[in-house]
């Protein structure tokens, strides 16, 4: 099993941005394909830091599948249960600064920075950190696929590239 300490301060500290905006359907014509996409990413992290800050309040896995599908959904839904299981939550606040990159009909990438800021992963039990802050990346790239699926546009993939700094 994986735990948080490990596998947490990656996908966790990512997810913890304070974003807001609803969700925009792929068939829109009020919007841009690229501010649908920029929409739906925040709505990624907008449900994800939700359930990261509170992992075991519910089963999040219809709020995730909201907002994405693929590969980033099964490691969202699969960090989320390894929190509450273990049992931990995050705190704290991440920045970021998304941007499209490519486009096409059906699928854009989004490139971020993430600055993990003040994010922790805490033990609910005992309060301890268990992020090791001495020796974390601050400050990463990272990627994410959005496609368009079901009439909306939804987080596909994930990637955060810890050896390229912004």
């Amino acid at each position: 099993m994986t735990t948080p300490r490990h596998s947490g301060l990656l996908l966790a500290a990512v997810l913890l941005a304070s974003c807001s905006g609803p969700a925009a359907g792929a068939g829109s014509t009020s919007v841009g394909p690229e501010q649908r996409a920029l929409a739906a990413y925040e709505s990624f992290w907008s449900v994800s830091q939700a359930a990261f800050a509170s992992p075991a309040s519910r089963d999040w896995a219809a709020d995730l599948a909201a907002v994405a599908t693929g590969s980033a959904l099964e490691a969202t839904l699969t960090e989320v249960r390894s929190y509450a299981e273990f049992p931990a939550h995050t705190v704290g606040a991440v920045s970021r600064s998304p941007a499209v990159s490519n486009v096409t009909d059906v699928r854009i990438n989004v490139v971020d920075c993430v600055d993990l800021g003040d994010s922790r992963l805490v033990a609910d039990r005992t309060g301890e950190v268990l992020d090791d802050l001495a020796n974390r990346v601050q400050r990463y790239r990272y990627r994410a696929e959005i496609v368009a699926k079901r009439d909306q546009w939804l987080v596909d993939r994930i990637e955060a590239s810890l050896d390229e700094p912004c």
